[in-house]
């Protein structure tokens, strides 16, 4: 979750609110300023601004700046053109609005490959191969997503256990060891359910990967593997969540897409393999296509 985030959801005293604010102002100008600058520009004191900096996770006033220019870097060059929580007007044409979706579900993948990091991708996509057992936690349409993830890794025979956190997740302390590893999808990273879970399971000596937004969240504190979600919407305030949806998305069909890649010949022959069983078999429904593109042969 960014900074500016927290802000909105954290209570702050009025000092308090008073640097926040200053900071949201200013912005990019602080690169320079020390916390003594600081506390004289905002009338207050260096303990307030220590202060600020715990609440929202951080030792000090270093650390607070350091990621916050991050943050700021991150979004002035990011979606330039279209506003991901309301991406329409409401005086749209339907064709302008299905432009507008669409520059944004473009810009949001765009976004998305600038923030993985590639020790990261690696170590997570060696972590489920290496694992004996996959679990997945999320809930709501991230849950969906991982539903699909995990349909695409059973067409290569890879099981996905999924914990859907409606009571399954009492289990999963129990199922889940240092053989396993455990997959987290949370755009906010800060659902106790989930914080909790990641926090008994990481105590078991699973691995824990977490798909998230940027910047520091409480389920990131028990991740081996970080893979995060492209960041600029509100958590309630919006049309729907356009951008972090294809985000997440986009990260598990690439983590599938690495984990084929490792025993390529291998996964494609039990793909096909699999699929000729499910269209073969009694109950199945029958397809076929006059379209040349699709045909088998």
């Amino acid at each position: 979750m960014l900074i500016e985030q927290k802000l909105e959801e954290i209570k702050l005293t009025s000092a308090q609110q008073t640097v926040a604010q200053y900071l949201l102002d200013k912005r990019s100008t602080i690169e320079c300023m020390t916390i003594h600058e600081l506390a004289k520009q905002t009338y207050t004191s260096t303990a307030t601004i220590i202060r600020l900096a715990k609440k929202l996770g951080y030792n000090g006033y270093q650390e607070l700046k350091d990621d916050f220019l991050k943050e700021i870097h991150y979004l002035d060059t990011h979606f330039n053109n279209i506003n991901p929580n309301y991406p329409f007007d409401p005086n749209d044409n339907i064709q302008k609005i299905a432009v507008k979706v669409s520059v944004l579900e473009k810009e949001t993948i765009e976004d998305t490959l600038t923030l993985i990091d590639h020790d990261s991708l690696q170590n997570a996509v060696w972590t489920m191969k290496k694992s004996r057992q996959i679990h997945l936690c999320a809930i709501s349409y991230c849950l969906l997503l991982g539903q699909m993830f995990k349909l695409d890794m059973m067409r290569i025979g890879v099981s996905v256990n999924i914990c859907d956190l409606s009571g399954d997740e009492l289990f999963l302390p129990a199922l889940a060891d240092k053989e396993d590893c455990v997959i987290f999808i949370s755009y906010s990273g800060q659902i106790d359910k989930l914080c909790l879970l990641a926090k008994q399971v990481k105590k078991q000596g699973a691995k824990v990967i977490v798909i998230s937004a940027l910047g520091n969240n409480e389920l990131k504190k028990y991740a081996d593997s970080v893979l995060n979600i492209s960041t600029r919407e509100k958590l309630l305030s919006k049309v729907k969540g356009y951008a972090n949806e294809v985000s997440i998305k986009l990260i598990l069909d690439i983590l599938y897409s690495c984990f084929f890649a490792i025993e390529y010949q291998r996964n494609n022959e039990k793909r096909i393999e699999i699929s000729k069983f499910a269209e073969t078999s009694s109950y199945s429904t029958k397809r076929n296509s006059t379209i040349g593109v699709m045909k088998e042969e």
